[in-house]
């Protein structure tokens, strides 16, 4: 006697399973890209021989590139509206400081106009950031780093 077999394959479709893959590759994408902000610019931080580092943790950074654009927290803005930027950055978070980086290569004359729309704005109080320059040989640092164990 002959039995009758189907010929049926148990089968496993491989479609679906690579459209969620896909859709969660797609998703973590999306998602680092909006976790890394435009902060990482090719900024060279003119050197300085004074000055102490920053004790604050919150800050509202506004940054002045080479080519002259203005970033306030990462978000590009035009020099007329960056001190309403930082006004409405500080009406935000009142304990922040604001610190100002400019790229050594920028035009100086575009970092005074920038000063002065922050003055013109009400910011009086900011600092400007630098990066701290190598001491030469066999002198004393101004600010030598701090190596107590607090």
């Amino acid at each position: 006697m002959k039995l009758k077999r189907r010929s049926q394959e148990i089968r496993m479709e491989m479609t679906p399973l690579i459209d969620v893959i896909f859709l969660l590759l797609v998703f973590f994408v999306f998602a680092l890209v909006l976790m890394v902000r435009a902060d990482v610019l090719d900024l060279q931080l003119p050197r300085i021989a004074t000055g102490s580092p920053s004790q604050q943790t919150q800050t509202i950074r506004i940054t002045l590139a080479q080519d002259g654009s203005i970033l306030v927290q990462g978000e590009p803005t035009q020099r007329e509206q960056a001190g309403e930027s930082v006004r409405l950055a500080i009406s935000q978070s009142p304990d922040s400081t604001v610190i100002l980086s400019a790229d050594a290569r920028a035009p100086a004359g575009a970092l005074i106009e920038l000063a002065d729309a922050l003055v013109v704005a009400g910011i009086t109080e900011f600092s400007v950031q630098g990066a701290p320059a190598a001491p030469p040989d066999g002198a004393i640092s101004p600010n030598p780093p701090d190596t107590s164990d607090e």
